[in-house]
């Protein structure tokens, strides 16, 4: 038999397989009556689409609403800027099985992220190169942390991580874990200094006293995962933008974009969604895929008290992009391209440019630094950052332009970048914010159970639209 044959009979059983592996969750009456059935997703992130690709997979009569012109939510490649660089989901993790599949099925290229080059860092303005940083006086570390860069210090923390199984963060037994970072860090001999570093980057927290030691820590063991595989980080070819793209591609005249739900309503047909232009639409069920901020624009029947609660207190990460257009190279052996600081610029990435493009420095800002640019329109907050950076390296100063400014937490559908966990509200939260209210089910990257960040949404997408389907028929 030839190769092509081989690999025409493994497609076609894989996708057999695919298709069948969901009839057992269903009851046997099922597969002849979900035509007739409609559910609306509303949100055409990673979680939208999985569970809008599951359902029309079985026959369902779905439609997905986006209120933005493109799909994605919070992966969004910056196709206008020079280098394609990323505003949201930076990277596919090696342990990302739904993320890599889906793209695979829709002819999405994955790659290896390329390696970065040198990073230094800068503590108190001053900057210090790696190869120095255990000796130089500006390390404000002590004892056996002295040895450790900024950017391994909660690597170091997270090495004896009690976490194994992807489900251990939720559940009770580790609720002895789900206490401030910063105590917790204070019990494993981590003093204020090398705590208020890891802070100054936290990309888990708004604040470290106010961050979940568990998300920590259910973040390292599923990076523990990843790299047990062996096999690398990975983006897509183009921009990671292009997934979600190819998802929604798949699904046809499904997508509709440019609608912005603003309530939904229990009808005696079902339920009925209204949009900001005054269109109704009518569902069967629903699956509001969105992050909790945009979950409080809605006007929505009846919740739960601890549903109510969930959604009006937990956070979202704030993260503020500058990215620069770097029409000159600046670095040499003494000045690296990316920079870890403690200042108000957090991190800079450096992907050097090719074919004659100008270069991209990504500065990252965390957290409550984030604020500082907030009373500042796009264009000020751009420049101010621009100027700062030049301030630390003056070695670029001239070949820097301000090319975006991507503000997550101004973003009205989404908030932040991901969901913040404070102290006890795992446990008090997330199994209410995931329960149905009636036919409205919910999905997300914070409802997601066994993985972070994309291929969590789409695990959780997943779930939605089979806890959709057994009500349904």
């Amino acid at each position: 038999m030839s190769t092509i044959s081989v690999n025409k009979q493994r497609r076609t059983l894989l996708q057999s397989i695919a298709t069948l592996s969901l009839v057992p969750l269903l009851p046997p009456v099922a597969l002849g009556r979900l035509e007739d059935r409609r559910i609306i997703v509303v949100g055409a992130g990673l979680a939208g689409l999985a569970a809008a690709r599951v359902l029309s997979a079985q026959g369902v009569d779905v439609i997905v609403l986006e209120a933005r012109q493109r799909v994605g939510g919070r992966v969004y490649t910056l196709d206008s800027v020079s280098g394609h660089p990323e505003a949201g989901a930076n990277v596919l993790g090696s342990s990302y099985g739904r993320v890599i599949d889906s793209a695979r099925a829709g002819n999405v290229a994955l790659h290896p992220v390329p390696r970065g080059g040198a990073t230094g860092f800068a503590i108190g303005g001053q900057r210090i190169l790696a190869a120095e940083w255990e000796n130089s006086p500006a390390n404000p570390l002590s004892g056996p942390l002295r040895r450790l860069s900024p950017s391994a210090l909660l690597g170091a923390a997270l090495r004896d991580n009690p976490l194994r199984a992807s489900t251990d963060w939720q559940n009770p037994v580790f609720a002895n874990l789900d206490v401030p970072a910063d105590a917790y860090l204070r019990e494993l001999g981590f003093d204020d200094a090398a705590i208020a570093l890891i802070d100054a980057n936290n990309s888990y927290g708004n604040r470290i006293g106010d961050t979940s030691m568990v998300s920590f820590l259910r973040v390292g063991s599923n990076f523990a995962r990843g790299a047990a595989m062996g096999q690398p980080p990975l983006e897509a070819e183009g921009g990671n933008s292009r997934l979600p793209e190819a998802l929604a591609s798949a699904l046809g005249d499904r997508v509709k974009r440019g609608v912005d739900i603003t309530s939904v309503r229990t009808v005696s047909e079902g339920l009925r969604l209204e949009d900001s232009n005054g269109q109704s639409y009518e569902a069967d069920a629903l699956i509001l895929a969105l992050p909790i901020p945009a979950l409080r624009r809605l006007e929505l029947p009846p919740l739960s008290d601890l549903q109510r609660e969930g959604i009006d207190q937990i956070e979202y990460n704030k993260v503020t992009q500058v990215h620069l257009l770097v029409d000159t190279p600046y670095t040499s052996e003494q000045v690296p391209g990316s920079w870890w600081t403690d200042g108000p610029v957090g991190r800079l990435f450096l992907r050097e440019g090719t074919d004659g493009e100008p270069g991209n420095l990504t500065v990252w800002i965390n957290g409550d630094d984030c604020d500082k640019l907030r009373d500042l329109s796009t264009e000020e907050a751009g420049e101010q950052v621009r100027r700062q950076v030049e301030t630390l390296l003056p070695e670029a100063a001239g070949s820097l332009s301000v090319s975006a400014v991507v503000r997550w937490a101004d973003d009205p559908f989404a908030g932040g970048s991901w969901a913040v966990w404070a102290p006890g509200q795992i446990g008090r939260y997330l199994d209410a914010l995931q329960t149905p209210v009636g036919n409205i089910f919910f999905a997300g990257e914070h409802l997601a159970r066994a993985n972070p960040g994309m291929e969590g949404a789409m695990e959780s997408g997943e779930r939605a639209a089979l806890e959709a389907l057994r009500v349904i028929l």
